[in-house]
């Protein structure tokens, strides 16, 4: 079986915040020095954000939503190796 992958998008609340390619996104709780913006990460044992509170829901995407689409974009196609 194919493993499935989602792009790190944000760090917060202690959680790594990832999308796959289908743009369901996914969490993972983690230290922060483990999180890069633009890494990929095996979705497999994640928690789909949609099982989190929903005021915790909506803290989430706000912050995805006040990054810049440039910003999402180039981590979703090029990963956050580049600063």
């Amino acid at each position: 079986m194919k493993e499935m992958y989602g792009v790190v998008l944000l760090y917060t609340e202690g959680m790594a915040i990832c999308e796959d390619d289908w743009e369901n996104l996914w969490c993972a709780e983690m230290p922060e020095e483990f999180v890069t913006a633009g890494d990929g990460i095996e979705i497999d044992g994640l928690t789909p954000l949609e099982d989190l509170p929903m005021e915790q829901q909506v803290r989430i995407k706000n912050e995805l939503t006040a990054l810049p689409e440039e910003y999402l974009d180039v981590l979703r196609n090029y990963g956050g190796g580049e600063e």
